[in-house]
C-alpha cells in the first residue's frame, strides 16, 4: 500500500458523534486594537459557521474570531474557508484561544487560517493566550447528524484536505510566506484521528507561525553573571542552529522532539566537529543614548556547521547578542539574536559583527520544551 493511500485512508476515519449541538456565534466588545469582535463556541455543525457570513456577522474589516470548540464537521470548516477566499463577497479573519478555552480538531484546522491585512498584504494572524489548549489530529468526515457519507464522498472529502493544507503550505500568500507552515501538514496527518497533538510550547507555537500574547521569554528574569551568560548563549546558539536547519536533524518528516532531541544534545546528529563548545568573544555594551546595555559573545563547538556540507569548510561560528533590561534579581532580555557564518579566516577574538549570511530563526533563551 502506498504512503500516498495510507494517509488518505487515515483521513477518511469516520466518528460516532454523540447528540447533535449547535455551535453559536456572540458579538463582542473588543477593548484593543486586535481584540476578539466574535466569539465562536461548542460544537461544530452544517451551517454553524457559515451562518454568520448570511448575518452579516463577518462585514467588519478582518475581524478576530475567538474559538472555543471540540470541534465537529470539517465540511463545514471547508465551506467557510472557501467563502473567506471567494474573489467577490471573500472575507479575512484573526483567530484566537482565550486562557481556558480550547480549539480542538477541526477547530484546529479553522484557526490556523487566521489571516489579517496589513498596508500592503494579507498576513498570518493567529493568537494563543497562556493556558489556552489548540489540539491536531488527522481530521473527522462526517457532519455529527448527518447521515454516513459514500465511500467516494469521504474520499473526495479527503483529498481537499489534503490538497488544502499542501496548497497553503506552498503558496506565498503573506508577508510571512506561505500562509500555512509544512509542518503543520506533517503534524495534522501524522497524528491518528483518535489521538490529539496539543502545541503546549512556546517553540513549536514559533514554528507553526503562531502569536503568543505573553512573551515568557521576555518576562523571564536571568542572573546576570558570566556563567549565565555564557549558559544561556550556548543555548541560543544550539536552539537556533537546530530550528535554522530543522529540516536536517528530524529522521522522518517533521517531529518536533526529534528538534528538542537534537537541541539539548548536538552531538546526535550524523556530522559533528571534534571539540566542545567555547567562547572566542565576550563584550558587554554599555547603553548608550537610545540604545539598551547589550551582551556579545562569539561562539564554537561541535554543532555550528552547514548541513551536508561534508568538509571542514562548512564549520561555523554562532555570535550572540543579548539587550539587557536591569531589574532585582537579573536582567529581562526584551530581544536578542543569533548569527552563524564561516569560520574561514575569521578573527574570533573580534566582534564580526551581524551577519546576513544564514537566514537565522533565533530561538531558545529559554529551553524549547518550555510549557506555554
Amino acid at each position: 500500500m502506498s504512503t500516498i493511500f495510507r494517509v488518505l485512508t487515515s483521513l477518511t476515519l469516520l466518528v460516532l458523534a454523540g447528540p447533535a449541538l449547535a455551535g453559536t456565534w456572540n458579538k463582542l466588545t473588543p477593548t484593543g486594537h486586535g481584540d476578539c469582535a466574535l466569539l465562536f463556541e461548542g460544537p461544530i455543525g452544517k451551517g454553524d459557521l457559515t451562518s454568520a457570513i448570511d448575518d452579516g456577522l463577518l462585514d467588519d474589516f478582518a475581524p478576530r474570531i475567538c474559538l472555543n470548540s471540540p470541534g465537529g464537521s470539517l465540511a463545514e470548516v471547508l465551506a467557510f474557508i472557501e467563502a473567506s477566499d471567494r474573489s467577490e463577497n471573500g472575507f479575512y479573519f484573526g483567530t484566537r484561544v482565550r486562557a481556558g478555552d480550547e480549539c480542538l480538531s477541526s477547530c484546529a484546522i479553522l484557526f490556523m487560517f487566521g489571516m489579517s491585512f496589513g498596508a500592503n498584504s494579507p498576513y498570518p494572524s493567529r493568537q494563543l493566550d497562556p493556558g489556552a489548549r489548540l489540539g491536531f489530529h488527522s481530521p473527522f468526515m462526517r457532519d455529527g447528524t448527518a447521515p454516513a457519507a459514500s465511500d467516494a464522498e469521504v474520499f473526495s472529502v479527503a483529498l481537499q484536505v489534503a490538497k488544502l493544507l499542501a496548497d497553503r503550505s506552498y503558496k506565498a500568500t503573506s508577508t510571512a510566506g506561505p500562509a500555512l507552515p509544512p509542518e503543520l501538514l506533517a503534524l495534522v496527518l501524522g497524528t491518528p484521528s483518535a489521538e490529539m497533538r496539543y502545541i503546549d510550547t512556546f517553540a513549536e507555537a514559533r514554528l507553526l507561525g503562531i502569536e503568543m500574547t505573553e512573551n515568557i521569554e521576555a518576562n523571564t528574569i536571568f542572573a546576570d553573571t558570566p556563567e549565565n551568560m555564557d549558559r544561556l548563549a550556548r543555548q541560543i546558539c544550539q536552539s537556533s542552529h537546530t530550528l535554522t536547519f530543522r529540516r536536517s536533524f528530524v529522521k522522518e518528516g517533521y517531529d518536533f522532539d526529534d528538534l528538542i532531541a537534537r537541541a539539548s544534545d548536538p552531538t546526535t546528529a550524523a556530522i559533528v566537529f571534534p571539540g566542545d563548545h567555547q567562547v572566542h568573544f565576550r563584550r558587554r555594551v554599555p547603553p548608550q543614548a537610545n540604545q539598551p546595555e547589550k551582551f556579545i559573545s562569539v561562539l564554537t563547538g561541535p554543532a555550528y556547521f552547514q548541513p551536508h556540507w561534508n568538509s571542514a569548510g562548512s564549520a561555523m561560528y554562532c555570535r550572540v547578542e543579548l539587550q539587557m533590561t536591569r531589574v532585582p534579581g537579573g536582567v529581562q532580555i526584551p530581544y536578542y539574536s543569533a548569527d552563524f557564518n564561516f569560520l574561514g579566516l575569521i578573527d574570533l577574538k573580534r566582534d564580526p559583527g551581524q551577519t546576513s549570511t544564514v537566514s537565522e530563526m533565533t530561538i531558545g533563551l529559554l529551553p524549547l520544551d518550555t510549557r506555554y
